[in-house]
């Protein structure tokens, strides 16, 4: 369906740094530049945003790239429109952690067997890394209950000793640590591409076809905002606090993804791979055939 030229362009985002590019370009002013007005609705995981990106609902959405690929295997029409975040280059700047309480005696990843892992979603990118990690380890991550919960509760329900650990990403890592995990893994460092692709944004392809000029203006608004969020550190930090809703003491003290243009295709076809390998996809695919060009 095509949007009538006053009709605003909703993006469904997560209370995550993944986001920011969205936000700076709402603050700088990218996505008025060209014409356009964006509204945001908060979610908890990509796999909540897609139907609603599906359905018409919302107009794009912010996640990560295992729950798009497993939405795409079940044949549902969605494209990554551009890029949001990158992995670190180095573990010790991955924002991803798999926690558990200092007291715990589990000290790596296969030790997790038998145990309860606590993660924003399953089939999530926090699900899916820190399941290979397990296995990374040399454990069977089938052996690893995993129970899906709200970025908040997973950090009061390890604290509370609900879950025996939990995978999570910033700025819930540092929330975590402030209050007395440790991280034993940096999942994401360890999964994915290094320096690559994460979190992309999505649409649907119904929407591309209608909306080519939209879909062009998203685009270049989203590119020029994360170029100032790699140059800018403060600048992400300002906007978590205004747009999402965060702390200034926790926006101060979270990590921060990498920020750049364009969404890598192999990384999303490694990520792919990895899934079916974990056994939460039936067959790969290619990050070529779901990155618009």
């Amino acid at each position: 369906m095509a949007l009538e030229a006053d009709d605003p362009v909703k993006i469904g985002v997560l209370p995550v740094a993944d986001c920011a590019p969205i936000y700076v370009a709402l603050k700088e002013g990218y996505f008025e530049d060209e014409g356009i007005e964006v509204q945001t609705q908060t979610m908890q995981n990509a796999a909540a945003v897609a139907p609603s990106v599906i359905n018409g609902q919302l107009q794009y959405g912010c996640g990560a790239i295992t729950p798009i690929l497993m939405a795409v295997e079940k044949g549902l029409p969605i494209k990554v429109a551009a890029n949001l975040a990158d992995v670190a280059h180095q573990a010790g700047d991955d924002v991803s952690g798999l926690l558990v309480p200092a007291t715990s005696t589990v000290q790596r990843p296969r030790e997790l067997e038998g145990k309860t892992v606590g993660v924003n979603g399953l089939g999530s990118i926090l699900h899916v890394t820190a399941a290979a990690a397990v296995k990374a380890d040399g454990g069977d991550p089938n052996k690893v209950t995993f129970v899906a919960m709200s970025f908040p509760d997973l950090v009061s329900s390890l604290k509370d000793g609900r879950i025996d650990a939990a995978s999570v990403v910033e700025p819930f890592t540092g929330m975590g640590i402030a209050n007395g995990a440790v991280a034993i893994e940096r999942p994401y460092h360890r999964t994915l591409v290094e320096g690559e692709t994460m979190s992309v944004l999505f649409t649907a392809e119904p929407f591309v076809r209608s909306n080519p000029e939209v879909i062009e203006k998203v685009r270049r608004a989203i590119e020029r905002a994360s170029v100032t969020a790699a140059d800018d550190p403060q600048a992400v930090r300002d906007v978590l606090v205004e747009y999402g809703g965060m702390k200034p003491e926790v926006a101060e003290r979270m990590g921060q993804p990498p920020y750049s243009v364009g969404a890598d295709e192999e990384a999303i076809s490694h990520a792919s791979r990895t899934m079916v390998d974990l056994g939460f996809m039936q067959k790969p695919i290619s990050g070529d055939d779901i990155v618009l060009k």
